[in-house]
C-alpha cells in the first residue's frame, strides 16, 4: 500500500519558495537556550552524532524568532538565563506551539520544579520535561527520540 500526498501550492509561490518551505518545515532541529559553554557543547555534541540541527541560542537573544525560522523538533532551556529566565523561554514555545517538548534545566534549588510545573500548566504546554542539570546521554537521547517522533521528522532508532 502505497501513501500520496498532495502538495497545493498558491499562485503567490513560485516552485523556488514553496521547496525551500518545505525543507525547512521537515528539518529536525533543537533550539537550546542556554549561556553555559559545556552545555551547549554537550548538546551540539549530541546532535551531530544522531544526525540533527542545533541552534544555539544565547539567553539575551529573542527565541521567538528561532522558533518560527526553524521550526524546531524541541527546545531545551536553562531557567536560570541572565537575558530571560526559563519561564519566559516556555511563554514563548506556547505561544508557537505548546505540544513543542521542552527540556528545562532548572539546577538544584529546591521548589523550583514546582514553579516550572505552574508555568506548565498555566500556559496550557503539553511536553515539558525538568530536569536539575543535564541529564545523562541516554536520557537526552530518548528525548530527542520522543520529540523527532512527535515531529515526524525522526532519522533514528532507539538503541
Amino acid at each position: 500500500m502505497t501513501h500520496l500526498n498532495t502538495l497545493f501550492f498558491p499562485d503567490a509561490l513560485a516552485p523556488i519558495e514553496a521547496a525551500s518551505m518545505i525543507s525547512v518545515a521537515c528539518q529536525a532541529t533543537v533550539v537550546v537556550v542556554s549561556d553555559n559553554p559545556e552545555i551547549a557543547s554537550v548538546l551540539d555534541n549530541i546532535c551531530e552524532f544522531l544526525g540533527f540541527g542545533i541552534e544555539l541560542i544565547s539567553t539575551d537573544m529573542d527565541v521567538a524568532l528561532f522558533l518560527e525560522r526553524h521550526r524546531p523538533m524541541a527546545v531545551v532551556a536553562e531557567l536560570d538565563g541572565r537575558g530571560q529566565d526559563g519561564c519566559h523561554v516556555m511563554m514563548q514555545v506556547a505561544d508557537h506551539d505548546p505540544a513543542l517538548p521542552i527540556m528545562m534545566l532548572v539546577g538544584n534549588e529546591p521548589g523550583i520544579a514546582g514553579a516550572v510545573d505552574a508555568v506548565a500548566e498555566l500556559w496550557n504546554l503539553d511536553a515539558v520535561t525538568v530536569s536539575h542539570e543535564l541529564p545523562e546521554i541516554g536520557k537526552l537521547v530518548e528525548f530527542l527520540y520522543h520529540a523527532g517522533r512527535r515531529g515526524d521528522c525522526i532519522r533514528m532508532m532507539p538503541v
